[in-house]
């Protein structure tokens, strides 16, 4: 089995997964995938990271069977037709064959970033400094929105729902304040050794802005580190539809941006909430205090890059809890 996916629901039940043709799969084995499989543990530079192998995607419509034109989204653990390498792989237009993630949220270590068992996180600065500390040398930075659509979408298909809290725990977000990020409440938002994915501390996301007009702005997909414009709306209220447009130097199949929004936690097929503003940069998966707000694809767009403190202006109050990040190689 190198390809599965998983048809997007209305409302947040078990979303259907599927084969290559579009027919059903009922109980399939992650660990037999060689994609999912190769999800792994490992220590570089004295860092806690996590390999995530290279996959190929597909976003579009089931074009036979019970379920034909359904929207749908796949991966494969090699090249197929009509998929796509994933742009989480693509460095300055050259393919790669992983990237490694943070382990945990990021963690002080000295003057750079690190991902440590047992630290508090690192908070408090703008995301300048937040790039600038990620770059320990050696191709570390700052994860991308694309690092982030590649672990949510092989979550989301092995999950079998939008709302991982519904399957792994609620995490840290019921307040009380910033826990270490190996603390047993914020590590309930682990998927395959990734810890903290929501909750305990907002995550600074490269790699995603909205220009003035609250419109996205994203990384070309080939790894080049260029702003394009993709001319899709970022809305606010709880994500029902992401984003699927494709264009010059994009396609947002390979990431979750939303577009249709619902009015009410219940009716929304994803369960998380998104807030979005003009020229602003991305913040990812809620802090402590959050509540129903925060899960996997919690995205907040609202604050300017210098931001870094609390503030008292309501509008800012959204985003005035600590801010921290994964580190990715």
């Amino acid at each position: 089995m190198s390809i599965i996916g998983i048809i997007f629901g209305k409302k947040n039940t078990p979303w259907q997964r599927i084969d290559a043709s579009g027919t059903n799969i009922d109980t399939p084995d992650f660990d037999r995938h060689e994609t999912f499989s190769a999800v792994a543990d490992e220590v570089i530079d004295g860092q806690h990271l996590v390999r995530i192998p290279a996959f190929w995607y597909r976003s579009g419509a089931v074009e036979s069977g019970q379920h034909q034109g359904k929207k749908a989204v796949w991966v494969s653990s090699q090249p197929e037709d009509g998929f796509n390498l994933h742009p989480a792989f693509k460095k300055a237009g050259a393919n790669t064959e992983q990237f490694w993630v943070g382990k945990y949220q990021g963690t002080p270590d000295g003057e750079k970033l690190g991902s440590q068992p047992d630290f508090l996180p690192l908070t408090r600065i703008n995301f300048p400094a937040m790039q600038l500390a990620a770059q320990r040398g050696d191709g570390f930075q700052l994860w991308s929105i694309y690092h982030l659509g590649a672990i949510q979408l092989l979550a989301l298909i092995e999950l079998g729902t939008a709302d991982a809290r519904s399957v792994l725990g609620d995490g840290n977000v019921k307040g009380g304040g910033v826990l270490p990020v190996s603390d047993e409440l914020v590590a309930q938002a682990t998927w395959r050794g990734i810890v903290g994915l929501w909750g305990n501390i907002w995550q600074m996301v490269d790699g995603l802005q909205t220009d003035s007009e609250c419109r996205y702005r994203i990384w070309d997909a080939d790894g080049n580190g260029n702003y394009v414009s993709t001319g899709a709306s970022a809305p606010d209220g709880w994500i029902h539809r992401r984003h699927d447009r494709s264009g010059e130097g994009f396609d947002l199949g390979a990431v979750f941006l939303p577009k249709k929004t619902k009015s009410e936690r219940e009716d929304a097929a994803y369960r998380c909430y998104t807030w979005s503003y003009g020229n602003a940069v991305a913040y990812h998966g809620g802090y402590y205090g959050y509540g129903s707000f925060a899960g996997l694809f919690y995205l907040y767009v609202f604050n300017a890059s210098s931001y870094s403190s609390t503030a008292s202006a309501a509008a800012s109050q959204r985003c005035s809890e600590p801010c921290g990040l994964s580190l990715v190689l």
